[in-house]
């Protein structure tokens, strides 16, 4: 549906944003690879819209390849900066090697070698992002449980949770129900970044 994905470009707008100005603000890795990210998904969102406009060979082709590298490119993003909220939440002595942020990086290879192969292209795209959402509740809950500034970040990592297990479940025809659903995910998410941000300057 066009319309869940104007919604989807319009909520990867607002995260692209949040975290330019996070990035900015903080100089944090972190930040800088949720806005790369961000960015990503606002062109796939894009992409799907022009998707049905665009029919000539060349341009469908284009616009296939944006979708389908968008995504891996993104999740690869999303968890190096995962990563970071892992390798920064430790005290500084215990820290691992900041190159080992580098590792989701290695989805693009593992993709390539399976590139030819539909199921298991969909099978390691759904584990890594049923990965991420899980390490992100994870992470937060633990927060939250410290300190309750964390809540509406939270709460929109159990929503992306709940989306996930709606995309794998429902079918094609309601498409829309976790396009919203994760959109106010995003949403969710990126705005309890801003009311931590405005509560705790310096520990992000």
């Amino acid at each position: 549906m066009q319309w869940g994905y104007l919604i989807l470009a319009l909520a990867g707008s607002f995260s692209t944003g949040v975290s330019f100005h996070l990035h900015k603000k903080t100089g944090s890795l972190k930040f800088l690879g949720l806005f790369w990210a961000s960015l990503l998904f606002v062109a796939v969102s894009a992409a799907y819209i022009l998707q049905p406009v665009l029919t000539d060979k060349i341009s469908s082709f284009l616009v296939a390849q944006v979708i389908e590298w968008g995504h891996v490119y993104c999740l690869a993003l999303i968890l190096s900066s995962l990563l970071l909220f892992v390798r920064d939440s430790k005290p500084e002595f215990s820290r691992f090697p900041i190159t080992y942020v580098s590792f989701p990086l290695l989805i693009v290879l593992s993709y390539l070698l399976i590139y030819n192969t539909v199921i298991l292209k969909n099978w390691l795209i759904n584990i890594y992002q049923g990965g991420a959402v899980v390490v992100t509740m994870l992470i937060y809950g633990i927060y939250n449980y410290r300190e309750s500034i964390y809540l509406t970040v939270f709460m929109g990592s159990v929503l992306f949770f709940i989306t996930f297990l709606i995309y794998l479940l429902l079918p094609q025809s309601y498409i829309i129900v976790w396009q919203v659903l994760l959109a106010i995910s995003i949403g969710t998410l990126f705005s309890g970044y801003l009311i931590i941000d405005r509560e705790f300057k310096d520990n992000m």
